[in-house]
């Protein structure tokens, strides 16, 4: 299986119980021509990955808490923001320093599991290795409508081949602003070499303010495994948009460059279809990962907001090699449709290049 998380190598061992912490470092550079118009499309960084884990065997159960903790670097205040439709992306410019990724307290006995706190969304599978804390080097439907992480609390059962997950959770990445909350399952079957699962999340009510979002969407997921390749793909049909009328110029969140936070009409989601299919190949100190995906918005016909409209066509692949245990070079590559007019009434621009070196420990 292609790695995504540091492995433990600090480790400690104690009476019922060990403890384990995994350190990552990434000096990276990256140059996104999909915001050429900004003023900080091309960036040398750093961050990190801290992975620490408690466990203790309280018999006949497991009691552990879970950690995932990023450092990350953040841009200079001197962001280009000379006009409003500038202004509307500046909160994609502002990274937090020091992260909670996962922070969670799991209670497992048998094939039940309880959770509580920040974990990965149980929604869908997604194998495709990541390179960067930010995940902007993964499949459409990942970047712009799954999200990676929520907060609440998960039961997961997994009674032979089965594995099913139930969740009620905030339906955002951070602390909630209203009083909406979100239901969140997948239900699969997983054989080894063979696996497969359903997923959906609804958001209820529509909250006290007008900016707030549609967040819903059901989908599949699928994965085979011969020797050193698995083959995957996931797929989505996606209920997104603002749920009332508001003038995206006036947005101060992290606003997507596609076009998706648009109203449709008060109460109504725009919807769409999404899909990606993903080879991976992982032998000693090679990696290998080749990634195809579309997105299908509904056709809108807006005069405003033609952007919208576009078939999103993305081409990922990635490289990676290891040069010893703790250190690995990777570099990845982003190719989307392009030609038509985007922001600041510039043609876009569908190039993303990422390359860096990784530490691991």
């Amino acid at each position: 299986m292609p790695q995504t998380e540091p492995l433990g190598a600090l480790q400690y061992r104690f009476e019922n119980g060990e403890a384990e912490l995994a350190i990552l470092a990434r000096a990276y550079y990256r140059n996104d021509q999909r915001i050429q118009w900004s003023g900080g499309e091309t960036v040398f960084g750093v961050e990190s990955v801290f992975s620490p884990k408690i466990k203790l065997n309280i018999q006949p159960s497991t009691l552990q808490l879970n950690g995932e903790f990023y450092l990350n670097q953040p841009y200079d205040k001197n962001i280009y923001l000379n006009n409003s439709e500038r202004q509307s992306y500046s909160a994609n410019y502002k990274i937090d320093s020091f992260e909670i990724s996962q922070l969670n307290m799991s209670w497992k006995w048998q094939n039940i599991e309880f959770r509580a706190g920040k974990f990965e969304t149980p929604f869908g599978h997604c194998l495709v290795p990541l390179m960067s804390n930010l995940k902007t080097d993964a499949p459409f439907i990942r970047t712009e409508s799954i999200l990676w992480r929520q907060t609440g609390f998960l039961l997961r059962w997994t009674p032979s081949v089965w594995e099913i997950d139930v969740a009620v959770v905030n339906g955002c990445t951070g602390l909630d602003t209203n009083s909406m909350k979100a239901v969140v399952g997948r239900i699969g079957m997983n054989f080894g070499y063979f696996q497969w699962g359903v997923s959906g999340l609804y958001q209820d009510g529509i909250g006290s303010e007008e900016m707030k979002e549609y967040k819903n969407h059901a989908g599949f997921d699928v994965a085979v495994r011969f020797g050193n390749w698995i083959l995957s793909a996931e797929g989505i049909y996606d209920e997104y948009g603002l749920r009332r009328s508001f003038n995206p110029t006036n947005i101060f969140w992290e606003k997507s460059i596609y076009y998706r936070q648009i109203n449709k009409a008060d109460g109504v989601p725009i919807t769409g279809f999404g899909y990606y299919i993903d080879l991976n190949y992982c032998q000693g100190a090679f990696l290998f990962d080749l990634n195809y995906g579309e997105f299908y918005p509904e056709q809108l016909n807006r005069q405003d907001y033609p952007q919208h409209d576009f078939v999103n066509r993305r081409l990922l692949t990635k490289i990676g090699w290891n040069f010893n245990q703790f250190l690995q070079w990777y570099g990845a590559i982003i190719i989307e449709n392009d030609n038509y007019i985007a922001q600041e009434g510039r043609p876009r621009r569908g190039l993303y290049f990422l390359s860096g070196i990784k530490f691991e420990f």
